[in-house]
């Protein structure tokens, strides 16, 4: 395996809930999920929405499926589409779930209890799938099999969250969501991303929206950036290139089209994310 097998796809780009519809369906409607190829090593990360389609997606390759999860945190955009990703109830799959540890709840209780009545049929203790769990830190190192090294940094965001740096070889992505720049992180962000050869970085708002003005509330404190800065610190950082994530639930495909456009002007090599979209690094 070699640098150049690294692939990474798109399940779900939006945040907060799932917006199907008539005005999402060219940069799509489902919540964060996405996939990682590194030669044959599978990396998901976060388990939106959009880790159905993946699920059926692995299924159709019929054989057992090995892969790691990395979750991000587990506000309910980021875990809603695990009680629906069948390869995890599939018996002969093995999955190894990563994530923060936050409060006295594990990894296991925050993703089963989701699936509890009477929220849920199914008990994720009914899967035939064997699961292990390892809860990271900020500022973790963890060396995966096939050469890949996995990264972490703390997310700036309610209840907090990690972020993740997926290196193999030479080849490197970060995959920064659920993160609001300020002053007292950027410097420790720009570090992470540093050099990169493709940022994925929450893009939820406008500058105008998160400033707020006579019309809008200030968004400051929500946990969540905007693409004015995704481009300043990717531009700071030197990354190659550049992908606006977490779309916003009222953001039509106008809109995201419209943000790319003026997120190109100033970074050329940026693109807003689509669900499906595949970029090879």
């Amino acid at each position: 395996m070699n640098s150049s097998d690294f692939a990474v796809k798109f399940w779900g780009v939006r945040g907060s809930l799932p917006v199907p519809g008539p005005h999402t369906v060219r940069f799509g409607g489902n919540t964060p999920c996405v996939q990682f190829q590194i030669g044959r090593r599978l990396v998901i990360l976060d388990a939106g929405s959009g880790i159905y389609s993946l699920g059926q997606h692995l299924l159709e390759r019929g054989s057992t499926i090995l892969g790691d999860i990395f979750i991000t945190h587990f506000h309910w955009d980021h875990i809603q589409g695990f009680p629906f990703f069948y390869p995890g109830f599939q018996a002969g799959n093995f999955f190894t779930i990563y994530g923060p540890r936050q409060g006295n709840l594990t990894l296991s209780d925050r993703l089963s209890g989701q699936m509890e009545f009477p929220y849920f049929p199914v008990r994720l203790r009914e899967s035939k799938v064997q699961f292990d769990y390892q809860e990271l830190a900020s500022g973790s190192s963890l060396a995966l099999r096939d050469g890949i090294t996995i990264k972490t940094i703390d997310n700036n965001h309610p209840d907090g969250g990690l972020s993740y740096r997926i290196q193999h070889g030479e080849t490197s992505c970060c995959y920064v969501t659920d993160h609001e720049h300020s002053p007292e992180y950027d410097s420790e962000m720009l570090e992470f991303i540093q050099n990169s050869d493709l940022v994925i970085f929450d893009a939820s708002f406008t500058e105008t929206e998160y400033l707020g003005d006579e019309e809008l509330p200030s968004r400051k404190g929500w946990g969540h950036s905007t693409w004015q800065e995704a481009v300043r610190l990717a531009k700071e950082a030197e990354v190659k290139r550049l992908v606006l994530f977490h779309h916003a639930i009222n953001r039509s495909d106008d809109d995201l089209e419209m943000i790319e456009n003026l997120a190109q002007q100033r970074f050329p090599r940026c693109w807003a994310a689509r669900e499906g979209m595949v970029i090879n690094i």
